[in-house]
């Protein structure tokens, strides 16, 4: 008889991260884009507070929506649709991949958006790897749902997408979204549980300031 066992994931939990990130609002941090070459860069006033590489403990930024965008030109909508962050070049711009070519934000607000498997990815081994944009860029994602504690403040609401359409947008997704895809809340801002969540489950940042907690359960 074989001794040899089939390795599998135990039941741990990772690191807890945590975010205080609101949306930015033209009207607080006004900001514009410019499109070219389907490579938006958006560029704001003072920091946007979005970094790849944040201080331990702290979710990093991959991934914006927008909301109160209007005045589009091109193919698509930046409004709902989820966008992965190209590039941050500094504290006050960076650049993500669209086929929408013009835009008023004046009365817009930046989202940032959390994807817990993407996070959960990182951090650990039993990840399936991705191969996303021409750039080379490669995203992990799990290829199942994973459990997620979630303890929300008032600057979090978590989401899921009924339909399977949220398709987050980059270079390999094709046309930017005509339409924002349908989206239920999970979990509530200023609320707590425990979820299992896929890859068309999110987290959008509010205009609310608050600190939001999330714990990978595998």
């Amino acid at each position: 008889m074989s001794d040899l066992k089939i390795a599998v994931p135990g039941l741990d939990y990772y690191p807890e991260l945590n975010t205080t990130q609101t949306t930015i609002a033209y009207s607080g941090n006004n900001f514009t884009v410019a499109f070219s070459n389907n490579i938006c860069t958006v560029t704001t006033t003072s920091a946007h507070g979005l970094t790849f590489s944040p201080s331990s403990g702290v979710m990093p930024n991959f991934f914006v929506t927008f909301s109160g965008v209007t005045g589009q030109s091109g193919i698509g909508t930046l409004n709902g649709p989820l966008f992965q962050i190209l590039t941050i070049p500094s504290t006050t711009t960076f650049t993500f991949y669209t086929t929408v070519t013009a835009a008023t934000v004046t009365s817009a607000s930046i989202v940032p958006a959390f994807i817990p498997v993407f996070q959960a990815a990182l951090l650990s081994s039993v990840s399936d790897y991705n191969p996303n944009l021409s750039t080379g860029v490669v995203l992990p994602y799990y290829s199942t749902a994973q459990c997620v504690n979630l303890t929300l403040g008032a600057n979090i609401v978590a989401y899921y997408n009924p339909d399977n359409t949220n398709v987050v947008q980059n270079s390999t997704s094709g046309n930017t979204l005509a339409t924002a895809p349908n989206k239920r809340t999970l979990l509530a801002a200023s609320t707590s549980g425990q979820m299992r969540f896929g890859p068309q489950d999110y987290l959008l940042a509010t205009a609310s300031s608050g600190t939001s907690y999330l714990s990978i359960v595998e």
